[in-house]
């Protein structure tokens, strides 16, 4: 991708990018997945216009932008009581208690700057005399920037910080893994996909992908165990980060880390990291009412070659804790300071504590995703619709469900109210479209819960752009 479609897309990421570094959640909405002439739903399944009859499309110009955790704010930050009336306040207490073993943050939004596609119909011809059919194809071409990953961490992480070590100190006690893998990359699609029989059509897209920054932490755990004879406390540390792009790590003289500096952010649209991925759909007509869909997507890796820093920490430290039986007599030949004895021990930890740091190559697999959906037409127009996602990072897997209601109006407005389960939770959302001729304007909104009440958001998020469709039919 050139410098001048960089530029292009460079102003329209900025604020995905505050929210990657916030670790929020984005992508395309499943509000969209069986809505009406909707083609960004393309996205969850290269073969999807299938269920529309749509023969051509131009794509321009969209974006999705949404947030999803496992746990509320509100969990979190309540408005304070008493002489706090006037303040928000952090309730760890509430938070402890709401989080699950696995906790989540993600990211994984898109800008898409042009997708188009056409149906090359079927059309028969003669071999020997013998009349054969060429069956229906199709071949489409899409650019994106996307922006994928997030944090994932343990509730025994806020366990420590909240209530220190002391409920676990006759116990083997570990945080589990604080993991953080976040990416921008931007992908270049090629789908072909074939009408197989009168009812199936089997789909393949094939990305080349140009990794631009990873963050990503392998490990990030401390292990506590209370060794009651020795009374001492055996602390394990492991740590693997690694970034490719402009953020650089500076190490004291114990090789510690001193500091973090950012250079010029035009470095996350470097090109010098290749990647591939592959998403497969089907679409199965079972009958004029009835269409069954399946598709695999993000099926893939980067190899993250350029600027490479990797910090790399694994120890284990018996703390003993501070020897002041030399400090009681300042005129005693071996007496010690307490400030001596203290540095000493300072340097004793920083001795123990420090990293690695090396400019190794690595490969990242891509978070994929399994879909699965089903459309029902009731009336010419109305149609109800399920579907089912199995998001997958390689860290933790997240299960959404969605049913939906879509309605075509006048041939002009199409509405997929939506009801989406993810996890324990319920979050409504609509996706909308407004027809001009050929052209059409899209947009989709979720959690509309949390827009009435901020406090309690799960999953925020509007989706808009905007496309050329041939023909725009609701009659299949």
């Amino acid at each position: 991708m050139n410098n001048r479609t960089l530029h292009f897309v460079r102003g329209r990421l900025s604020f995905v990018l505050l929210f990657m570094i916030s670790s929020s959640y984005s992508q395309i909405s499943y509000s969209t997945y069986h809505q009406k002439n909707n083609t960004s739903k393309l996205h969850f399944n290269p073969i999807l216009f299938v269920a529309d009859s749509i023969t051509k499309h131009i794509d321009i110009q969209s974006f999705a932008l949404e947030t999803n955790l496992n746990f509320r704010y509100s969990d979190l930050i309540q408005k304070g009581t008493g002489n706090l009336a006037d303040s928000i306040v952090l309730d760890f207490n509430r938070f402890r208690k709401a989080l699950g073993n696995k906790n989540y943050l993600d990211i994984s939004g898109e800008v898409l700057l042009v997708q188009f596609g056409f149906v090359r119909t079927a059309n028969e011809y003669k071999v020997d005399n013998e009349i054969k059919i060429q069956r229906s194809s199709y071949f489409g071409f899409g650019i994106r920037q996307r922006v994928t990953g997030g944090l994932s961490f343990d509730k025994n992480y806020v366990e420590l910080l909240t209530q220190g070590n002391a409920p676990f100190y006759d116990q083997d006690f570990s945080t589990g893994h604080a993991r953080i893998n976040s990416s921008v990359y931007s992908e270049l699609g090629a789908t072909y996909a074939r009408e197989i029989d009168d009812k199936l059509w089997a789909g393949l897209r094939l990305k080349y992908l140009l990794g631009g920054l990873n963050i990503t932490t392998n490990k990030f755990a401390l292990s506590l165990r209370g060794i009651e004879s020795d009374n001492t406390l055996e602390i394990g540390a492991e740590a693997d980060i690694r970034v490719s792009g402009p953020i650089e790590f500076t190490l004291d003289t114990y090789d510690l880390i001193d500091d973090i500096s950012v250079g010029s952010p035009n470095q996350i649209f470097s090109t010098d990291n290749p990647g591939y991925a592959v998403d497969l759909g089907l679409v199965y007509t079972v009958s004029p009412k009835l269409v069954l869909s399946a598709a695999v997507t993000d099926i893939g890796e980067i190899r993250w070659k350029n600027d490479i820093k990797q910090l790399t920490l694994e120890t284990t430290y018996r703390y003993t804790g501070a020897d002041f039986s030399d400090s009681i007599d300042d005129q005693a030949d071996d007496y010690k300071s307490p400030e001596d004895v203290l540095d000493e021990l300072k340097e004793d930890i920083k001795n123990e504590f420090s990293f690695q740091l090396t400019e190794d190559s690595y490969t990242e697999k891509l978070p994929y995703t399994i879909s699965m959906g089903a459309e029902f037409r009731l009336l010419k127009n109305l149609d109800f619709g399920a579907m089912y996602a199995h998001y997958a990072t390689p860290y933790y897997k997240r299960d959404t469900y969605a049913f939906s209601a879509n309605l075509g109006i006048r041939n002009a407005l199409s509405l997929s109210p939506t009801m989406m389960f993810v996890g324990g939770d319920t979050v409504w959302a609509c996706a909308a479209a407004f027809r001009f001729g050929p052209l059409q304007f899209h947009m989709a909104i979720n959690d509309f819960g949390g827009i009435a009440t901020p406090a309690d958001a799960q999953g925020i998020g509007i989706q808009m752009g905007m496309s050329y469709i041939f023909p725009f039919s609701y009659i299949k």
